[in-house]
């Protein structure tokens, strides 16, 4: 209630505060002055949702633990796997939209990086091998775009916060455009000596990188470090999933990014800040 309200419940229509309870079970309440029937889950993520409030608390605790929902569903006693399944793909769409209507655009220190999500090829089947040699998708590095998820990240040194983006290409035009839309002008931006991030000078950016084909990694403060921790841990944390549909990609990443994010809080507070992103009004646009 503290979540979505605040100290006091208000309409949901009117946003009138003469409120009382219709039904204490159900959390349903009626406003005194439009007289509209409204629950506490109503225009949230959480709308129409068959399990009660307690079972969510223990859901969420759950999911900031970070359990499987396989797990979860063994754990809680649940009769079917669905029932972990789907809160958790709510929770995750919910953290999609969180991610980008609360980042700041402000003036600062960032570093840009691309990665590519997926199995390593020494992994592969034989017979996998040989298809995706046929179809010229056995190359490596940024060539393996055709066969891996490209992601884009960007890390803000101010607070130590990153933003993630699925792209399809590592061109200067994608690059460029989702710098532009999450950091200000005047930012210094620090790269590795990829061509995408020629372009950024013009744009009005601080621009150094560091050389890592030549074996340079820091030079004085600019690096990409920051990044490329988040990179390993989060491939490091995503291997435990064992495989991830394409369709899902984002809502895994941005998982990553919430944790990632949000590691200085103790899990208690990671559970209080998950109710207050679920009792937002949702966004599936």
């Amino acid at each position: 209630m503290e979540a979505k309200y605040g100290k006091y419940v208000r309409c949901d229509h009117c946003n009138s505060d003469r409120i009382y309870i219709q039904d204490k079970g159900k959390n349903v309440y009626r406003c005194r002055r439009c007289w509209e029937i409204f629950s506490l889950t109503g225009n949230t993520y959480l709308h129409r949702s068959r399990s009660s409030l307690r079972f969510w608390y223990e859901i969420l605790w759950c999911f900031v633990l970070s359990h499987s929902a396989n797990k979860a569903h063994k754990l809680l006693g649940t009769t079917r796997h669905q029932q972990i399944l789907f809160p958790y793909h709510t929770i995750r769409r919910a953290l999609v939209n969180y991610s980008d209507v609360t980042w700041e655009k402000e003036k600062g220190v960032y570093e840009a990086d691309e990665a590519l999500y997926g199995g390593k090829w020494e992994n592969l089947r034989k017979r996998a091998k040989a298809l995706l040699c046929e179809q010229s998708q056995n190359k490596r590095g940024r060539g393996a775009k055709e066969r891996k998820q490209p992601v884009f990240g960007i890390y803000k040194r101010n607070g130590g916060k990153v933003y993630l983006r699925l792209i399809d290409d590592f061109e200067a035009d994608t690059l460029e455009a989702i710098i532009a839309k999450i950091a200000d002008k005047e930012s210094e931006i620090f790269s590795d000596a990829w061509k995408g991030y020629n372009g950024l000078v013009g744009l009005g950016y601080a621009h150094s990188r560091v050389a890592h084909g030549k074996g340079e990694y820091v030079s004085g403060k600019v690096h990409v470090n920051g990044m490329e921790g988040f990179w390993g841990l989060s491939k490091t944390n995503m291997n435990t999933y064992k495989g991830i549909r394409k369709r899902n990609w984002e809502y895994y990443l941005k998982e990553m990014e919430f944790r990632y994010n949000y590691r200085g809080l103790t899990f208690a507070q990671q559970v209080n800040k998950l109710v207050e992103i679920l009792m937002r009004k949702p966004n599936y646009a």
